[in-house]
């Protein structure tokens, strides 16, 4: 990999903690600046961020979300010091991120995919025309348009321009009384700590029920070629709110299946435009073939990040700033092992007692085990990734010692609520 320039600054788009972690003490002393909404930093109390790592230069206030403000900060900053890339540090960055990146003529998304890869929508229309398989999707405004759509049959409702599964409703059947339960639910989800507290458009859709095992793509892409990608097998829970439960990588496919996800993922590069970064890019595979669900166009989220490097021995996110600065890169055609994440569930309720952390973590295999809740703390029931209660993540040699460690880790830990 090629040395960071000592004297370019990494521009982040976004808080990411997971990020920042990762990469310090790996690029220069004080060369990654942040920007942040000024909500957000007051919300998750950043404004000492900068002390937490070493790497981290400032946090500097502007809007992005629904926003050109960080726009402005172009000249300003390459005015103070040379910039080598433009991240996106988290999903609702994604088009302020491409936007920057153009203006200072480094290399990213587009700003035509980034805003793609943001609405649902937008993604469903130009996808479906460069031929990927789109289930079949329209655009809601209400209750009533949910039951035009959906008649008595199965539907998704989702926000088309949300994150992490918040508001996503699956309904069985449709009636009057249910159509209007879920568009109040999908309609007022809220992330508090993750949007300003000025006002922002959402969109809703409302999509076919599909029928199949859910599966991502990971993706690295240089001008609009795929240079490394993975298949990671998903579970979700059962119900209304189809919360990811675990991630399995990479996935144990026979031949035809393998090549008709690098089919798919390659279309749907080509068809949004997309040029230079990374893509999360997730599918439910039908008995048509791959079918999207939705893309994102930053590192994901659930560790998946984590889980590849281990699985590849590689280091996803250092790479990906040299992409983003145009230097070269190299990565593997295969991997070296299989990981796994489960994420820790509770009754709801309030928490009485934890207890099998430390046995989970002296298991075979276990890379990391970690409880989010404490003692006194109320668990509610899942409704999107943020009301998770934990994890484990593990390694093995193949697909299915991988999955039994890491379904033995999970029974090892116990969250006790009243």
């Amino acid at each position: 990999m090629t040395a960071p320039d000592p004297n370019a600054q990494v521009v982040f788009v976004g808080y990411n903690a997971a990020y920042l972690r990762a990469i310090d003490g790996k690029v220069p002393s004080g060369s990654v600046v942040v920007i942040e909404e000024p909500d957000i930093i007051r919300k998750r109390e950043l404004q000492d961020a900068a002390s937490r790592f070493d790497c981290l230069d400032r946090i500097v206030a502007a809007g992005y979300q629904q926003s050109t403000e960080a726009l402005d900060l172009a000249v300003e900053l390459a005015a103070e010091r040379p910039v080598a890339a433009v991240v996106p540090g988290l999903e609702y960055a994604v088009p302020a991120t491409a936007a920057l990146a153009e203006k200072l003529g480094l290399p990213g998304a587009t700003e035509e995919a980034a805003q793609a890869l943001r609405d649902k929508a937008r993604l469903r229309e130009v996808s479906g025309a460069g031929g990927v398989r789109n289930p079949r999707w329209r655009e809601v405004f209400g209750p009533e348009d949910i039951l035009d759509f959906a008649g008595d049959g199965p539907v998704v409702v989702k926000p088309a321009n949300r994150q992490a599964s918040v508001g996503v409703q699956l309904l069985d059947s449709v009636d009057a009384a249910s159509a209007a339960v879920a568009w109040e639910r999908t309609s007022s989800a809220s992330e508090y700590e993750q949007v300003p507290d000025r006002e922002l458009r959402w969109r809703f859709l409302a999509e076919e029920r599909l029928e199949g095992p859910e599966f991502s793509v990971e993706a690295l892409v240089r001008d609009g070629e795929v240079i490394f990608e993975n298949v990671t097998a998903k579970s979700v829970i059962e119900g209304p709110h189809p919360v990811e439960l675990g991630h399995l990588l990479p996935a144990p496919l026979d031949d035809d299946t393998q090549a008709a996800f690098a089919t798919a993922i390659r279309q749907l590069v080509t068809s949004t435009g997309f040029r230079t970064g990374i893509l999360h890019a997730e599918w439910i595979l039908t008995e048509d073939g791959p079918t999207l669900v939705e893309c994102a166009g930053r590192c994901p989220g659930d560790y998946l990040i984590d889980l590849v490097d281990l699985a590849y021995d590689t280091k996803i996110r250092l790479t990906l700033i040299d992409l983003l600065a145009g230097r070269p890169v190299s990565l593997p055609d295969t991997s070296r092992r299989t990981s796994a994440i489960r994420f820790l569930a509770a009754e709801p309720g309030t928490v009485t007692e934890i207890s099998g952390l430390e046995t989970a973590r002296a298991l075979p295999g276990v890379h990391d085990a970690e409880v989010d809740v404490v003692v006194g703390q109320e668990v509610r029931p899942w409704a999107s990734s943020w009301d998770r209660a934990g994890h484990v993540i593990v390694t093995g040699p193949d697909a299915d010692g991988t999955l039994r460690r890491v379904l033995d880790a999970d029974a090892a830990i116990r969250i006790a609520t009243d």
